[in-house]
């Protein structure tokens, strides 16, 4: 696993006892008391006195049932914008640019889940910034912003052809109608909405932490789903419209899609050079790439199992965005809390800490540590919250007078939803403290695994939920929607 250094942020020295002090990476390349850990990191001296603490105004906040009064209602407001994206991809499966390319449904997922690789990344890298105290200093905010939003268009395009390439290459595989024409269209669709998406969300999630910070409340609890409901709703909706246009005009203006492909590849290198020439981002573009194309890749394993269950299970689509994303949203809420709390301890304590709650896989659900119990109240959390995702479904699909989706859906959704919460908890809980022991920044690799890997246990335990169900005829849409069969 490469290092990912958070570029201006300090984080503790795991490998080896010969430096007693913390990895300062802006002051790597003039600090001439350096030593090397084992595997060639460059690493400066500190001393106790210059451990970094928390912003006093968010110190107070990081235990207790703060997080639930602050993440609740940023929860539910995400819910209600994938429940929204829910309702968006139940119509536009069936436009015709999604019927002629299938493909355009693998990419669905793998461009939705930008929002866990950039977005909610940039989110936690925000906050920590904030509780540092680094975002005091305007000509620090300024640097920090005009670099990450470099960084994010970068890391955008080249996951947006990327993903393309693999929704093309796995429909190739299953022997299904493809060509050039096809390839065209993903590309260019994929690339240029996860560019407009992506400069959009990064600006939105800079104003966000930043007002969240200054009213005091703990950017950790409220940017990450946030960025998730915007997240959703913002890519789905310009990947169906720039497709949907571009498959219209692709006999008479083909030559426009071979256009915003040749002004990306003119325009990443400018975003390159900017987020290079900036301290805060010129780690994290060279050596940041790993975890947001694995997490890609998973997310695009997602989309191979959405496709196959959106023909055989109907009204699955209009509950895939909500399954994928909300435990997602949690996960990377605790994920965010995590990494701040890394960053904010010293040296010996993260080491110890590290150590002791990698002990056993399931720490971080049944500890005591404070960041156990708040897991638990997170996984709480997604109880309710799915009862009233099905409530909001219901009647944005049927209104107020159709029949409710009844108590053996409700039961099924709400188990599906426990599990995946479940799962995404410990795994996210192994993965910060893992990534930490070796050396990488979880700021800038945990949430990209932790989303990713939502979206695929989102779209397998909601695809089991509905196959129990049709197994013993339960499945309340297949008597709800025999009227708008097709737009399920």
């Amino acid at each position: 696993m490469p290092h990912l250094p958070h570029a201006s942020l300090s984080w503790p020295l795991m490998h080896g006892d010969s430096a007693d002090g913390c990895c300062n990476i802006e002051s790597c390349s003039r600090n001439p008391n350096l030593v090397a850990d084992e595997k060639g990191a460059k690493l400066s001296i500190r001393t106790a006195a210059a451990e970094p603490k928390l912003s006093s105004r968010m110190k107070e906040q990081l235990s207790g049932f703060d997080c639930l009064s602050q993440v609740f209602p940023p929860f539910l407001v995400a819910g209600l914008g994938m429940v929204v994206a829910g309702m968006l991809l139940s119509v536009v499966r069936w436009w015709t640019v999604f019927l002629d390319v299938r493909s355009l449904m693998i990419l669905v997922p793998a461009l939705l889940g930008l929002k866990g690789n950039l977005e909610m990344t940039l989110a936690s890298r925000l906050a920590t910034h904030a509780n540092l105290g680094d975002l005091d200093v305007g000509d620090t905010l300024v640097s920090i912003a005009v670099g990450n939003l470099a960084l994010v268009q970068c890391q955008a395009v080249v996951v947006g052809t990327l993903a393309s390439m693999v929704a093309h290459a796995m429909s190739w595989v299953e022997q299904e109608d493809v060509s050039m024409k096809h390839f065209l269209l993903l590309c260019s669709s994929s690339v240029l909405a996860a560019s407009l998406a992506s400069l959009v969300l990064s600006s939105m999630m800079i104003m966000l932490v930043l007002m969240a910070y200054r009213a005091g409340i703990d950017p950790d609890n409220v940017a990450s789903p946030i960025a998730g409901m915007l997240g959703d709703c913002c890519t789905l909706g310009l990947l169906a419209v720039i497709a949907q246009t571009f498959w219209q005009m692709q006999e008479e203006w083909w030559w426009l899609q071979v256009a915003v492909l040749v002004f990306y590849m003119a325009f990443v290198p400018m975003c390159a050079r900017a987020a290079k020439s900036c301290r805060h981002t010129s780690a994290i573009l060279l050596e940041g790439w790993t975890p947001i194309i694995v997490s890609m890749m998973i997310s695009s394993l997602g989309g191979l199992i959405l496709k196959h269950a959106v023909k055989h299970f109907r009204g699955l689509s209009r509950f895939a965005p909500v399954m994928n994303g909300a435990g997602g949203n949690l996960a990377a809420v605790q994920a965010s809390r995590l990494s701040t709390e890394l960053h904010s301890s010293s040296r010996q304590e993260c080491k110890e800490a590290a150590d002791d709650e990698l002990s056993y896989c399931c720490s971080g659900l049944l500890g005591q540590a404070p960041s156990a119990r708040t897991a638990r109240v997170l996984i709480l959390m997604s109880i309710p919250g799915s009862f009233i995702f099905v409530t909001m479904i219901s009647l944005l699909s049927f209104g107020t007078n159709a029949v409710w989706p009844g108590p053996a859906f409700l039961l099924a959704f709400a188990l599906a939803t426990l599990v995946q919460v479940c799962l995404l908890m410990m795994i996210s809980h192994n993965v910060v403290h893992g990534l930490w022991r070796l050396g990488v920044d979880p700021d800038n690799a945990a949430i990209p695994y932790i989303t990713s890997l939502g979206d695929l246990l989102g779209s397998a335990c909601l695809t089991l939920a509905f196959w129990a169900l049709s197994l013993i005829g339960c499945n309340p849409f297949v008597s709800l929607l025999p009227a708008i069969s097709s737009n399920t």
